[in-house]
């Protein structure tokens, strides 16, 4: 049960959080309109379009803004608490600092609870809206494939015969630029159907398809059998990726679901794994972020200057995003597992922290 001082704590835990949240989501939601204004430009997007992008895109964008408002929050509190001699009276009446920092480090963990039931699903809804303006009035084209329970669809287009046609596979392989059991069917510009192609495998190479074990059935002739067969088509690899769901557009509720899905599909779901992993691991990394800035002000007086503590704490967050950013990259190119890839940060922090908590009990005992 939380005593009236352990409440007093965790409100200014709270109020520091929002304010921080409230600077933060001014800054990147002015500087992602701005950005999506720069794509928007010479392509005759509506300043409403433009407007509703950079708010669609807003709730992904908090995830990442997330863990620096919590380490911020919590560091501004302590400043607070310390320059109003509030934690010097709290400590007075048998109060340690671990414990101050215990209000700040449960509130932290349920504003991350909060944020992966609750907020997850809401931005997951929102950037599905997003991707669909950004296909229509940025990219100004459809997406290249869609994902189904059923497999794989593709759109593409041949140069060569000047026909468009619609390529589905029930498996795939390799991000999806290797095919298995695969079915085409040819279109003209007026949407008539003009032919089909059946075989066992594809492959993307080049503006090709490399297909194998094919049989070919045009509308008007024949149909005939082909070990091999090229196909021309202009997508590329890139095109396949980036057309199917973002792991943004899947709530933390159907996550676990949809990696199974892609698996048992043959894609690769890398950074779907990277994603998960990160959002239930979020409550934990705000929580240790909290207890890294109480072991950055454990020797701070109240007339004590702040400018070591503020740049210590920024370069603090430069090389933990740093760090997670290249473990990311780690992690989606295998080099290591999705799980160690985003456990590595948070055990990193906390480290850090009992590391700073250590210099400090050396430093008051004067042991160095």
């Amino acid at each position: 049960m939380f005593s009236k001082i352990n409440i007093y704590l965790a409100k200014n835990f709270f109020a520091s959080f929002a304010i921080v949240f409230v600077i933060f989501a001014a800054l990147i939601i002015i500087g992602d309109f701005v950005e999506q204004f720069r794509k928007a430009t010479g392509k005759d997007v509506p300043l409403k379009i433009i407007f509703q992008l950079a708010v669609f895109n807003f709730f992904s964008l908090i995830e990442f803004i997330l863990p620096i408002v919590a380490f911020f929050a919590a560091l501004l509190t302590f400043i607070l608490l310390i320059r109003n001699s509030e934690f010097l009276i709290i400590n007075s009446i048998g109060i340690s600092n671990v414990k101050i920092m215990i209000p700040g480090v449960i509130i932290f963990f349920f504003i991350g609870i909060f944020f992966i039931t609750t907020i997850n699903p809401l931005s997951a809804v929102f950037y599905d809206r997003y991707t669909e303006l950004e296909y229509k009035y940025i990219a100004k084209s459809d997406k290249f494939a869609s994902i189904t329970k059923n497999g794989i669809w593709l759109k593409q287009f041949n140069d060569k015969k000047n026909i468009s046609s619609v390529l589905y596979a029930q498996q795939i392989s390799n991000s999806g630029t290797t095919l298995l059991n695969f079915m085409l069917l040819e279109y003209d510009d007026k949407g008539a159907y003009q032919g089909r192609v059946d075989g066992k495998k594809a492959y993307l190479e080049n503006g090709f398809w490399r297909m194998n074990e094919v049989q070919v059935s045009p509308k008007y002739s024949q149909a005939s059998f082909n070990a091999e067969y090229m196909y021309k088509t202009n997508i590329k690899p890139s095109d396949i990726t980036n057309s199917l769901s973002s792991p943004d557009s899947i709530s933390i509720w159907k996550m676990g679901k949809f990696i199974k899905f892609l698996e048992d599909l043959g894609y690769s779901a890398r950074e779907f794994k990277l994603y998960y992993y990160n959002l239930i691991l979020l409550p934990f990394f705000l929580s240790f972020l909290a207890i890294l800035a109480a072991s950055l002000i454990s020797n701070l007086k109240q007339n004590s200057k702040l400018t070591k503590t503020i740049v210590t704490a920024f370069v603090l967050i430069f090389i933990i995003y740093f760090l997670s950013n290249l473990l990311d990259a780690l992690g989606s190119s295998s080099q290591v597992t999705p799980i160690i890839a985003k456990i590595t940060t948070p055990t990193f922090v906390i480290i850090l922290s009992l590391l700073f908590f250590y210099y400090s009990y050396l430093k008051r005992k004067k042991l160095i």
